[in-house]
């Protein structure tokens, strides 16, 4: 039992440091487009990513013709 619970624990934290390295390069990702650095990505500076260009009416939620980065997230982990 007190394997199981240390393997537990273990893979646990392995997760999570995997999460934060994604997060990290999401982000990372993020401020490369960002070329005004105003928070931001617009669908010009989106044009870094044809990917993201193309889809980026997908990803803009509160259709402000930007995209935050929480929106940015939701295309990144795609």
């Amino acid at each position: 039992m007190k394997f199981c619970t240390q393997l537990g624990l273990s893979l646990l934290f392995v997760s999570s440091c995997c999460s934060f390295a994604t997060t990290d390069n999401i982000a990372e990702q993020f401020k490369n487009l960002d070329r005004d650095n105003d928070g931001l990505i617009t669908r010009s500076e989106s044009a870094k990513d044809p990917a993201l260009w193309s889809r980026f009416k997908n990803y803009d939620r509160d259709k402000d013709g930007r995209l935050s980065l929480s929106e940015f997230t939701l295309y990144a982990n795609k």
